[in-house]
Parts: structure tokens; C-alpha cells; sequence
């Protein structure tokens, strides 16, 4: 029924318009994969444009199940990046909604579609019950990719955005690294099961994804 979207070798992408997306979506395509972005209506100006060309493009909001449904139909991989560093209530914009409650729909939509393959992107140092909100939100969908029947793989960056004025605060070849790392283990099965962390923005420790089997 799926074979051809199958052929195209998708894999549905998340946060691709943020800081990493274009980096990771750019590192996809060099290993032959094509990527599948989840949008927010109204971002898709946002793509970057030599990305736009390359990709397939399904508008939705993370935090609507039927949307990531919608956008995983027919991929054989997630990578899933996307989240908000700031919550904006008026908007409906909360942490848990954007991480948790999002993440939680992106395994809903791996289930209905049989994908097996998860990369997901978090954070260093998250974890569940942090008194920093941020933190926690990102430990709980942390938590909820790690306890699901997947093969999934977890990188815990240290954070692009500086959470007191949002202003990035990793270099392009920090991102350029971290890119590479993901794209290489969507096909790579050692990489299962495995959490990837760097504390700091001077450092890779998911190094070890590249030289070590």
C-alpha cells in the first residue's frame, strides 16, 4: 500500500526549521535519505532554501496527534528534534505540552505505522522532576522515548539556545557535528539503544559514534 512512498527512503523529520534542521536535513540527504518535515503553518518560509528543494514538506502541529499521524504515513525512520525553549501560555506553548505531549504523539504515529527506527534529541543533563521546567519537560519525553518498544537512539547536546535571551550559543561546526552523528545513525544498528551526551559546546562525546562500532 505504502511502497511508493517507501522507495523514497523517507524519513519524517521534526524541528527542521530550528538552529540543527537544516544541518541534519542537509546530513540526510548526503546518506541518500529523504527528509520529511513536519511544519507549523505559516513556517514553511522558514526551510532553508537549499533544503526546500530536497525535501517533502507536511504542514501540522506536533501537538495534534492526527498531524504527526498524517506526517509519518509512509516514512521508515523518525528523527525527532523539535520542542520550545520558551513557553509562551497565551499561545497554548508550554513545555510539557511542546515536549511531552508532543513526543507522546510522535510515538502514537510510530505505533500506527509499524516505523521502528527513532533517533531523538534532547539535552544534557535533563531529567524528570528537575526543579528547572525546561529540564524536566525534557527528561519526561526523554523518558518516554527510552521506555518504548523502539530501536531508538538518544543524543543529549548541550543546548543551542541560551535559555535567559534565546540568543544560539554553539558554533556551526558544533552543529555540523552533531548532524552527521544523527543521520549516521538512523541506518546504524549500534548505535541502538545508545545515549549520546555532551555536556558542553567544547566537546563531542558522541565522537565515539564515528570511530567505535
Amino acid at each position: 500500500m505504502y511502497s511508493s512512498f517507501m522507495q523514497y527512503n523517507e524519513v519524517l523529520v521534526t524541528g527542521g526549521t530550528g538552529l540543527p534542521g537544516p544541518h541534519v536535513c542537509r546530513a540526510l540527504i548526503a546518506r541518500g535519505f529523504l527528509p520529511r518535515l513536519l511544519v507549523r503553518p505559516g513556517s514553511e518560509g522558514r526551510i532553508a532554501p537549499d533544503v526546500r528543494g530536497r525535501c517533502r514538506v507536511t504542514p501540522g502541529d506536533l501537538t495534534v496527534r492526527e498531524y504527526v499521524e498524517m506526517g509519518a504515513q509512509g516514512t521508515r525512520a523518525i528523527v525527532h528534534m523539535a520542542g520550545a525553549w520558551k513557553e509562551q501560555p497565551r499561545r497554548g506553548i508550554t513545555f510539557t505540552e511542546a515536549h511531552v505531549h508532543a513526543t507522546d504523539n510522535v510515538l502514537h504515529a510510530a505505533s500506527v505505522w509499524g516505523i521502528r527506527r527513532l533517533v531523538f534529541v534532547g539535552v544534557a543533563g535533563a531529567r524528570p522532576g528537575d526543579p528547572v521546567p525546561y529540564l524536566d519537560a525534557r527528561g519526561r519525553a526523554e523518558a518516554l522515548v527510552r521506555g518504548a518498544d523502539l530501536s531508538w537512539t538518544v543524543f543529549r547536546p548541550a543546548p543551542w539556545y541560551d535559555l535567559r535571551d534565546g540568543k544560539p550559543r554553539v558554533s556551526t561546526g558544533y552543529l555540523e557535528g552533531l548532524a552527521s552523528a544523527i543521520a549516521d545513525s538512523v541506518h546504524r544498528q549500534d548505535t541502538v539503544g545508545r545515549v549520546y551526551e555532551a555536556a558542553s559546546t567544547d566537546r563531542f562525546l558522541w565522537e565515539e559514534l564515528q570511530g567505535v562500532s
